[in-house]
């Protein structure tokens, strides 16, 4: 599973989870993505096949139930968990452990959501 992690989310853990071998970017290391609103980067997450890392729960629910409308799939939305992954330093180590189990275990269905430490 490809990766694309939002914004609010460290380049530390693209750069962590690539040497575990995953194929991940985040916004943080994209000066051209920082300050895209949302629905432009999910469609970019979309071109590029990946499957979007976010705190931002509103608003990614609202793109999936667009596409969702419009009867398109999507590459995948994971919403993480503010309280069991609040940011800053001391969760970094279990994010990156929790993101990478689940990008070993690939997607039961097209356009899924997963709620990452709910």
């Amino acid at each position: 599973m490809k990766l694309l992690l939002d914004e609010m989310l460290p380049a530390v853990i693209a750069e962590q989870l690539r040497g575990r071998g995953a194929d991940v970017s985040a916004v943080q290391e994209r000066a051209e993505l920082r300050g895209l609103a949302d629905v432009e980067l999910f469609a970019l997450a979309q071109r590029e096949e990946r499957a979007t890392v976010t705190y931002n729960r509103d608003d990614f629910l609202a793109l999936d139930r667009q596409y969702r409308a419009d009867g398109r799939d999507h590459h995948g939305i994971v919403i993480v968990s503010p309280t069991r992954f609040p940011q800053g330093a001391p969760t970094i180590g279990p994010l990156i452990a929790a993101i990478d189990t689940l990008r070993n275990a690939p997607p039961q269905y097209p356009a899924f959501i997963h709620w990452l430490g709910s």
